[in-house]
C-alpha cells in the first residue's frame, strides 16, 4: 500500500512535500515524493490522505499505563504528598483487573494521540497485557520495591513475574526490571538487580533525581523526604551520602542498558557523568512542571552528550497523554526559564519524541524514522484550522499540532486507529469499565 499526503515528514532526512511511503507486509519499502514511490510500486494500493502530514508514530519514553484512572485525583501537589493522594491510597482499592482495564484505557489514548511505542513502568502487571492486546510496540519494566522484604526476596519475587510476562507477552514488547529509584531500595537490592538483569539481558528503568528533596537525602543524608515517608509509612532507603548519578555509578547502574526517568536535579558534574556512561534521560516536562518538581537543563545534557528523550510519565501526574503537548512544553520552559529562543528548536523535540526514543530504548533499527527497511510504524496528522497554512511541516507538528488531530495510527503496517475507528480494543467496552472503576473510587474518596 501506498500512503500518501501534502507532507511526509521522516525525522532522519529533510521533510519532503507531495510525498508518500510504500508499506508491504510490516514494513516500509520506500519513501520519497509520491511520483518516483509510485513508479517503483507498479500496481500498489493507493491511500491518499490528502491534506495531511505522514510521520514516524511517536515514542513515549516514560509511562504508568496502569495508573490511567487516577488522574486528576489530586492535581494540586507535589510529587510526594500526590504519591500518597494520587497513587498508593488509590491503589489499594482496586484490583488487579482494575488496573488492567486502566491500562487498556491508557492504550486507547496513546494509539488516538499517534503514540505506537511506550516504555512503560508496571507495578500491577496490567500494561505489558494491555499493550499486548492493543498491538502497540514497547519495553515493559517490571517495578521492584523492597518493602519488608530482604532484598533476595523482593527481587525474586520481580524476576518471577518478569520470567512469566516474556513467556505470555509476544515479541513486539520486550520486558525489563525497575527498582524505581535509589531512595526506595537498599544498596544490596540495587546492587543485585544490576548483576541479575545483565546476566538475564533485562533492560533498567530508574527514576532519578526527580525533586529537590530526594538530591538532598541522597547526597547528604538531609531534608524532608525522610519526614514525608514517615508521614505516610513508608520505607526509606538508608542515605548513600551520594549525589545520584555517582551513587548510580558505583552501583553499575549506569549505562546504555539503564533508561533514567527525569533527572531534574543533577549536579554539572552528574550530567557529565551520565553522558560518558551513556545512560539515556527521559524528560517528562509537563509531569515536573504540574507536579512543581523543577525543569530539567536539557541544553546541558545535550551539549554532554546525553541522549534525551520524552515522556508522558502518566495521565495521573500530566492529565494527557499528548506527545505534541510534551514536544512544545519542553521547548516554552526552557525558553522561557532561560530568556533564549534558540536554546531549544522544533526539530529537537520532534527528534526526542520519534528517534531519540527509540535509541533510548535500543529500537532505532527497527522503528523511530521513516527510512526503507525500518517497520512499518506510522502515525498520520490531518492539516485542518489551526495547522494552515503549513510553510514548515516539523514546526506545525511541535507547535501546532494536538492528539485530536491523529487520523491514523500504524503499528507493524497494521492499521490501530483510523478517523474515529480503534481496531485492537474495543473502545466502547474500555470507557464503560473505565467509568465504573471511577465511581468506585469516586464513592470510596467521598466515604473517607
Amino acid at each position: 500500500m501506498i500512503i500518501k499526503a501534502e507532507w511526509v515528514v521522516p525525522v532522519s532526512a529533510p521533510p519532503i512535500r507531495d510525498g508518500a511511503v510504500l508499506v508491504v507486509g510490516d514494513r516500509i519499502e520506500a519513501v520519497g515524493p509520491y511520483r518516483a514511490v509510485k513508479a517503483g510500486a507498479g500496481r500498489e494500493e493507493v491511500l491518499d490522505l490528502g491534506e495531511a502530514i505522514i510521520m514516524p508514530g511517536l515514542v513515549d519514553a516514560h509511562s504508568h499505563l496502569d495508573y490511567t484512572v487516577l488522574r486528576g485525583l489530586d492535581d494540586n501537589s507535589t510529587l510526594f504528598p500526590w504519591l500518597a493522594s494520587a497513587i498508593i491510597w488509590p491503589s489499594q482499592l482496586l484490583s488487579r483487573q482494575d488496573f488492567l482495564w486502566s491500562a487498556r484505557l491508557g492504550c486507547l489514548e496513546a494509539i488516538r494521540a499517534g503514540i505506537t511505542c511506550l516504555a512503560d513502568t508496571t507495578l500491577y502487571e496490567g500494561s505489558p497485557r494491555a499493550m499486548a492486546e492493543a498491538g502497540l510496540r514497547g519495553v515493559v519494566y517490571k517495578e521492584v520495591f523492597q518493602g519488608e522484604l530482604k532484598p533476595r526476596e523482593a527481587l525474586d519475587k520481580a524476576l518471577k513475574a518478569i520470567e512469566d510476562l516474556r513467556e505470555e507477552i509476544p515479541d513486539f514488547i520486550r520486558i525489563g526490571i525497575s527498582p524505581h529509584s535509589p531512595y526506595a531500595n537498599s544498596r544490596e537490592l540495587l546492587k543485585l538487580v544490576a548483576e541479575q538483569a545483565r546476566e538475564l539481558n533485562l533492560p533498567i528503568c530508574l527514576h532519578l533525581a526527580e525533586t529537590k528533596e530526594e538530591y538532598d537525602y541522597l547526597a547528604e543524608g538531609k531534608g524532608r523526604l525522610a519526614d514525608l515517608f514517615k508521614e505516610v509509612g513508608w520505607k526509606l532507603a538508608e542515605s548513600p551520602g551520594k549525589k545520584p548519578a555517582f551513587y548510580l555509578e558505583e552501583l553499575s547502574l549506569l549505562g546504555p542498558d539503564v533508561l533514567l526517568a527525569h533527572c531534574i536535579h543533577l549536579s554539572d558534574e552528574g550530567i557529565r557523568l551520565v553522558g560518558r556512561a551513556g545512560s539515556p534521560v527521559a524528560h517528562c516536562p509537563k509531569s515536573n512542571a504540574k507536579l512543581g518538581s523543577g525543569i530539567a537543563r536539557v541544553p546541558e545534557m545535550l551539549e554532554a552528550g546525553v541522549k534525551v528523550c520524552l515522556g508522558t510519565d502518566s495521565t495521573a501526574s500530566n492529565n494527557v497523554l499528548d506527545m505534541f503537548e510534551e514536544m512544545r512544553t519542553a521547548i516554552f520552559l526552557q525558553r522561557a526559564s532561560r530568556a533564549d529562543a534558540p536554546v531549544l528548536r522544533a526539530e529537537d523535540v520532534l527528534y526526542m519524541a520519534t528517534l531519540g526514543g527509540a535509541e533510548a530504548l535500543g529500537l532505532s533499527d527497527f522503528v523511530g524514522s521513516l527510512e526503507p527497511g525500518k517497520k512499518a510504524d506510522i502515525t498520520v496528522v490531518r492539516l485542518r484550522e489551526g495547522l494552515i497554512p503549513t510553510y514548515d511541516p516539523v514546526s506545525t507538528l511541535v507547535y501546532c499540532a494536538s492528539r485530536s488531530d491523529v487520523v491514523m495510527t500504524m503499528v507493524d503496517g497494521r492499521v490501530l486507529y483510523q478517523e474515529g475507528e480503534f481496531t485492537t480494543l474495543n473502545a466502547r467496552e474500555v470507557l464503560r469499565a473505565c467509568r465504573s472503576i471511577g465511581e468506585k473510587l469516586a464513592e470510596e474518596l467521598v466515604a473517607a
